[in-house]
């Protein structure tokens, strides 16, 4: 589990990396705060199947905080 939220952080980075560099934008890409919603939570369980509770707690609480950023971004006014 711990590969597969490795995987979907780095696809999150590919997607910023195309955002910045190709469309020369500097918008966060919406794929990289989701990677880093769902990584920690799978890291989460990870730990949590290990019987390590606190780092279980520790990576939720962490992709809480990735809901929160995404759900603001998400739902953020555009400056005129």
């Amino acid at each position: 589990m711990g590969i597969a939220a490795l995987i979907i952080t780095n696809i999150g980075w590919i997607f910023q990396i195309y955002e910045t560099l190709v469309k020369k934008t500097r918008n966060i890409s919406i794929f990289l705060p989701l990677a880093y919603i769902i990584a920690p939570a799978l890291f989460g369980l990870d730990s949590l199947l290990k019987g390590d509770i606190l780092w279980a707690g520790l990576d939720w609480v962490t992709s809480i905080l990735a809901l929160v950023v995404f759900i603001a971004l998400v739902t953020r006014k555009k400056a005129a």
